[in-house]
Protein backbone atom coordinates (compact mmCIF):
# COMPACT_ATOMS: atom_id res chain seq x y z
CA UNK A 1 0.00 0.00 0.00
CA UNK A 2 1.43 3.36 -1.01
CA UNK A 3 1.82 6.32 1.26
CA UNK A 4 -1.05 8.23 -0.42
CA UNK A 5 -3.38 5.23 -0.14
CA UNK A 6 -2.51 4.77 3.54
CA UNK A 7 -3.21 8.46 4.20
CA UNK A 8 -6.58 8.27 2.45
CA UNK A 9 -7.50 5.11 4.35
CA UNK A 10 -6.54 6.73 7.66
CA UNK A 11 -8.59 9.82 6.80
CA UNK A 12 -11.58 7.62 5.87
CA UNK A 13 -11.36 5.70 9.17
CA UNK A 14 -11.16 8.94 11.15
CA UNK A 15 -14.16 10.43 9.36
CA UNK A 16 -16.24 7.28 9.82
CA UNK A 17 -15.35 7.05 13.53
CA UNK A 18 -15.64 10.72 14.45
CA UNK A 19 -18.55 11.88 12.27
CA UNK A 20 -21.33 10.36 14.39
CA UNK A 21 -19.95 12.01 17.52
CA UNK A 22 -19.60 15.36 15.76
CA UNK A 23 -23.18 15.22 14.52
CA UNK A 24 -24.69 14.61 17.95
CA UNK A 25 -25.11 18.08 19.36
CA UNK A 26 -25.85 18.31 23.06
CA UNK A 27 -29.41 19.34 23.67
CA UNK A 28 -30.00 22.93 24.68
CA UNK A 29 -32.42 23.91 27.41
CA UNK A 30 -35.96 24.18 26.12
CA UNK A 31 -36.83 27.65 24.92
CA UNK A 32 -39.85 29.92 25.15
CA UNK A 33 -42.87 28.73 23.21
CA UNK A 34 -42.05 25.05 23.53
CA UNK A 35 -44.42 22.69 25.33
CA UNK A 36 -43.02 21.82 28.74
CA UNK A 37 -42.49 18.06 29.11
CA UNK A 38 -44.85 16.56 31.66
CA UNK A 39 -43.31 14.59 34.50
CA UNK A 40 -44.05 13.04 37.82
CA UNK A 41 -41.71 12.94 40.78
CA UNK A 42 -41.87 12.31 44.49
CA UNK A 43 -41.24 15.16 46.89
CA UNK A 44 -39.27 14.84 50.13
CA UNK A 45 -42.37 13.56 51.97
CA UNK A 46 -43.04 10.83 49.40
CA UNK A 47 -46.01 12.62 47.78
CA UNK A 48 -46.08 12.24 44.00
CA UNK A 49 -46.30 15.52 42.09
CA UNK A 50 -47.43 15.68 38.45
CA UNK A 51 -46.53 18.79 36.48
CA UNK A 52 -49.79 18.79 34.50
CA UNK A 53 -51.79 18.72 37.74
CA UNK A 54 -49.95 21.88 38.88
CA UNK A 55 -50.76 23.86 35.71
CA UNK A 56 -53.92 25.39 37.18
CA UNK A 57 -51.58 28.33 37.72
CA UNK A 58 -48.17 29.32 36.29
CA UNK A 59 -45.28 27.14 37.46
CA UNK A 60 -41.72 28.24 38.21
CA UNK A 61 -39.65 25.09 37.74
CA UNK A 62 -36.07 25.22 38.94
CA UNK A 63 -33.33 22.61 38.88
CA UNK A 64 -31.15 22.26 41.97
CA UNK A 65 -28.20 20.23 43.29
CA UNK A 66 -26.78 20.25 46.80
CA UNK A 67 -23.25 20.86 45.49
CA UNK A 68 -24.34 23.91 43.44
CA UNK A 69 -23.62 27.14 45.35
CA UNK A 70 -25.65 29.37 42.95
CA UNK A 71 -28.59 26.96 43.42
CA UNK A 72 -28.44 27.52 47.18
CA UNK A 73 -28.17 31.29 46.60
CA UNK A 74 -31.40 31.34 44.59
CA UNK A 75 -33.45 29.49 47.22
CA UNK A 76 -34.31 32.62 49.26
CA UNK A 77 -35.15 34.54 46.06
CA UNK A 78 -37.53 31.81 44.92
CA UNK A 79 -39.05 31.73 48.40
CA UNK A 80 -39.77 35.45 48.06
CA UNK A 81 -41.40 34.84 44.67
CA UNK A 82 -43.50 31.99 46.09
CA UNK A 83 -44.64 34.13 49.01
CA UNK A 84 -45.41 37.18 46.85
CA UNK A 85 -47.52 35.12 44.43
CA UNK A 86 -48.95 32.73 47.01
CA UNK A 87 -52.00 30.95 45.65
CA UNK A 88 -51.38 32.32 42.13
CA UNK A 89 -48.05 30.68 41.22
CA UNK A 90 -46.48 27.32 42.05
CA UNK A 91 -42.74 26.95 42.56
CA UNK A 92 -41.30 23.46 42.11
CA UNK A 93 -37.65 22.61 42.76
CA UNK A 94 -36.25 19.54 40.98
CA UNK A 95 -33.36 17.98 42.88
CA UNK A 96 -30.96 16.37 40.39
CA UNK A 97 -28.90 14.62 43.07
CA UNK A 98 -31.66 12.72 44.90
CA UNK A 99 -29.10 10.58 46.70
CA UNK A 100 -28.61 13.67 48.89
CA UNK A 101 -32.29 13.88 49.89
CA UNK A 102 -31.44 14.13 53.60
CA UNK A 103 -29.12 17.06 52.96
CA UNK A 104 -31.82 18.74 50.85
CA UNK A 105 -34.36 18.15 53.62
CA UNK A 106 -32.02 19.80 56.13
CA UNK A 107 -31.29 22.77 53.83
CA UNK A 108 -34.98 23.29 53.03
CA UNK A 109 -35.93 23.20 56.71
CA UNK A 110 -33.14 25.64 57.61
CA UNK A 111 -34.34 28.14 55.03
CA UNK A 112 -38.04 27.46 55.61
CA UNK A 113 -38.63 27.12 51.86
CA UNK A 114 -42.36 27.25 51.06
CA UNK A 115 -42.10 25.11 47.92
CA UNK A 116 -41.59 21.38 47.37
CA UNK A 117 -38.35 19.68 46.38
CA UNK A 118 -38.90 16.91 43.83
CA UNK A 119 -36.45 14.02 43.52
CA UNK A 120 -35.29 13.49 39.92
CA UNK A 121 -34.36 9.82 40.04
CA UNK A 122 -32.12 9.05 37.06
CA UNK A 123 -32.16 12.73 36.02
CA UNK A 124 -34.98 12.07 33.54
CA UNK A 125 -36.62 15.45 34.17
CA UNK A 126 -33.32 17.24 33.81
CA UNK A 127 -32.69 15.50 30.48
CA UNK A 128 -36.24 16.17 29.22
CA UNK A 129 -35.70 19.91 29.77
CA UNK A 130 -32.21 19.84 28.20
CA UNK A 131 -30.58 21.16 31.38
CA UNK A 132 -26.80 20.90 31.26
CA UNK A 133 -25.83 23.58 33.78
CA UNK A 134 -27.25 24.58 37.13
CA UNK A 135 -29.17 26.45 38.22
CA UNK A 136 -31.75 26.44 35.44
CA UNK A 137 -35.22 27.89 35.92
CA UNK A 138 -38.26 27.74 33.63
CA UNK A 139 -41.57 29.60 33.76
CA UNK A 140 -44.44 27.45 32.48
CA UNK A 141 -47.84 28.99 31.79
CA UNK A 142 -51.22 27.39 32.39
CA UNK A 143 -51.18 26.58 28.66
CA UNK A 144 -48.32 24.15 29.36
CA UNK A 145 -45.83 26.22 27.35
CA UNK A 146 -42.51 27.60 28.51
CA UNK A 147 -42.71 31.39 28.72
CA UNK A 148 -39.15 32.05 29.84
CA UNK A 149 -36.01 30.38 31.14
CA UNK A 150 -33.08 31.56 33.23
CA UNK A 151 -29.65 29.95 33.46
CA UNK A 152 -28.69 32.13 36.39
CA UNK A 153 -31.03 33.56 38.95
CA UNK A 154 -30.17 36.69 40.89
CA UNK A 155 -31.89 39.95 41.77
CA UNK A 156 -32.12 41.07 38.10
CA UNK A 157 -33.73 37.79 37.07
CA UNK A 158 -36.04 37.94 40.09
CA UNK A 159 -37.26 41.36 38.89
CA UNK A 160 -37.85 40.03 35.35
CA UNK A 161 -39.56 36.93 36.75
CA UNK A 162 -41.79 39.05 38.99
CA UNK A 163 -42.83 41.17 36.00
CA UNK A 164 -43.57 38.07 33.90
CA UNK A 165 -45.54 36.39 36.69
CA UNK A 166 -47.52 39.58 37.26
CA UNK A 167 -48.54 39.53 33.57
CA UNK A 168 -49.34 35.80 33.65
CA UNK A 169 -51.46 36.04 36.79
CA UNK A 170 -53.29 39.23 35.81
CA UNK A 171 -54.71 37.63 32.65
Amino acid sequence: MGRATTGKLLLFVLVVCLLPAACQRPSAPLSAGRVAPDFRADDLTGRTVYLNAELKRPVVLTFFATWCAPCRDEMPLLSEVQQRFSGRVTVLCVVVDPENAERVRSMAAGLATPYPFLLDEGQGIMKAYGVQALPATFVIGVDGRIHSSYLVFGEDEKAALTELLTRLTDD
